[in-house]
């Protein structure tokens, strides 16, 4: 099985029945053979988009079935309280070293696990993996009643986003992402806490903001900041003519659209005229400013206000594109 995730399923889906008092641990019999005992690393995710580094021990047997291993997650608390849609999880067993997956079955047994699949590689190649498997048909109305699950499907659709899909999108889009989730991870934040210089390198010490933004962004952010003052004309030259071209393939193509379109889309060039007038001037500080002690707080704006524009091309682009869909002038691309 290739290294892409297969659709999830649609099922009807009841609740996960809890003992009475608090859960109890999985007991492995105290009469089975100790060769026959296994300690299962199954990992989940968390705040961090890497499913590597939060993980629980589950101690069972080579009889043990895949749902109990599950069970036990569950109702151990790590996840979280109150899980009512226990069906929609399920184990995913990942080699780390070719991204092979086989998804499992929820009765089969752990001996059958190791004799069908791990036996084809080294065993500390392999990875168990809680995830969201399985959706009920009312998805959108069953998660409101089961918080810890629809944070679960959250944290795992981000996490294939920031491994496998952030590299690829706009970094316009991948900041208004990040933006997005620093707004959730930091939800009693007050809205300019990181205007503060010294916030903002808390923030990054601390935290990390790999865990917001993709490696690209956070080099294509580390390369200007080392810029030196005499490079930022070239820079934000550059900037401005990849703009100016767009803001031209635009303008072609304006005489063809509705009334309404043009206006909302020669509102948008307005402002990203604006804020390229913007970069400029911050640029100009940055430079000024090079050998002062206002260097990184110039360099930081400059940068602000680079991934400002950033926003707005993509804010004109998305709406030519939807322009050019209600006009039907929207056309697949030629085989």
């Amino acid at each position: 099985m290739s290294g892409v995730s297969e659709p999830l399923s649609r099922v009807k889906v009841g609740t996960l029945c809890r003992p009475e008092g608090p859960p109890e641990p999985m007991v492995v019999p105290a009469d089975v053979e100790k060769e026959d005992v296994r300690i299962l690393k199954v990992c989940f995710y968390s705040n961090s988009f890497n499913p590597g580094k939060n993980f629980k021990l589950v101690k069972c047997t080579v009889q043990t079935e895949i749902r109990e291993v599950i069970a036990s997650i569950l109702l151990s608390g790590r996840i979280g309280p109150n899980i009512q849609l226990a069906e929609c999880y399920g184990l995913r067993l990942k080699h780390m070293k070719s991204d092979e997956i086989h998804w499992l079955h929820p009765q089969m047994t752990v001996g059958e696990v190791q004799d069908k699949y791990e036996c084809l590689h080294v065993e500390a190649e392999w990875r168990y993996d809680l995830q969201i498997r399985y959706l009920p048909e009312d998805f959108m109305e069953s998660l409101k009643e089961d918080r810890t699950t629809l944070l679960y499907f959250y944290q795992q659709l981000r996490s294939d986003y920031m491994q496998r899909y952030a590299s690829k999108v706009s970094e316009g889009m991948a900041l208004q992402l990040g933006c997005l989730e620093l707004r959730r991870f930091f939800k009693d934040m007050p809205h300019n806490a990181l205007d503060k210089k010294s916030n903002f390198e808390l923030l990054e010490k601390e935290v990390g903001l790999d865990l917001f933004f993709p490696k690209q962004m956070l080099e294509l952010k580390n390369e200007l900041c080392q810029l030196p003052p005499e490079a930022y004309v070239v820079v934000v030259k550059n900037v401005g003519l990849t703009l100016r071209k767009l803001i031209g393939s635009v303008d072609n193509i304006l005489p063809s659209l509705p009334l309404s379109s043009r206006t909302e889309i020669e509102g948008t060039q307005k402002l990203l005229n604006k804020d390229l007038a913007e970069l400029i001037n911050k640029m100009r500080l940055a430079q000024q400013n090079a050998v002062t002690s206002l260097s990184e707080e110039c360099k930081r704006q400059m940068l602000t206000a680079s991934h400002t524009l950033a926003v707005d091309a993509k804010n004109l682009l998305d709406a030519v594109d939807q322009a050019k869909v209600l006009a039907n002038l929207a056309h697949p691309p030629a085989e």
